[in-house]
């Protein structure tokens, strides 16, 4: 799939393990995301169990020959499965790192409670809604049609797999990536809302909003 005249987006496979894990670390910091804050290693477990998982996949986007942009999708809700998945290199990573024993951020974001309403409960666990676990792009190449692509890719993928929405949790306070997914057509779902988070959705089935119980936007 291509969009554009440089910027081409293929599944990931093991090869490119290490190029994501890279991307990833370049771009977050232990502040933004908590594999960061557990370290490298960590960080590629996770990507290592979302390209061999069969529940999961990670698409890449290139250009100029070299991944700039990637984005994770899960059939289902990703957190447990893939804690469980990565619980080795979890335990590896607090032992070689004490310190993160006393990280309250660490525990907090680990052990949160979504506290969405009961509606949302039911909305995000509910079959052929799929999540997306990641997305990013190199801050070399933004602005010129990457994180569109991508996410247009993960649509038709997820499709394919039998998906009927993807949703993705964002931050409240990160205004620029819920700008970037509004101008894309995804839909800021109340019934999701947290505390600190607000999700989008992008329906890939017509009829799946109305059995959700939800009324779209004219």
């Amino acid at each position: 799939m291509t969009q554009g005249k440089s910027i081409s987006v293929r599944l990931a496979t093991l090869k490119d393990l290490e190029k994501v894990t890279d991307l990833h670390l370049a771009i977050f910091r232990p502040d933004d995301h908590l594999p960061v804050m557990l370290g490298p290693r960590y960080v590629k477990a996770t990507y290592r169990w979302q390209i061999r998982s069969p529940k999961a996949y990670i698409l890449v986007a290139e250009a100029d020959g070299k991944i700039v942009g990637l984005v994770g999708i899960c059939d289902k809700q990703y957190t447990k499965l893939m804690f469980m998945a990565c619980l080795g290199e979890f335990i590896l990573s607090l032992l070689k790192n004490p310190t993160l024993l006393f990280q309250r951020k660490l525990w907090q974001r680990l052990f949160r409670k979504p506290l969405m309403s009961s509606k949302g409960e039911i909305m995000a666990r509910y079959s052929g809604m799929a999540q997306m676990t990641i997305v990013t792009v190199d801050a070399n190449y933004r602005g010129i049609g990457v994180f569109p692509a991508l996410v247009d890719a993960a649509r038709s993928f997820s499709k394919a797999r039998g998906s009927r929405a993807i949703l993705v949790g964002i931050y409240k306070t990160n205004m620029s990536s819920r700008r970037a997914f509004i101008k894309v057509g995804w839909v800021e779902t109340p019934e999701l809302e947290t505390l600190d988070t607000v999700f989008y959705v992008v329906y890939l089935d017509r009829a799946f909003p109305k059995e959700l119980g939800i009324t779209l936007p004219e």
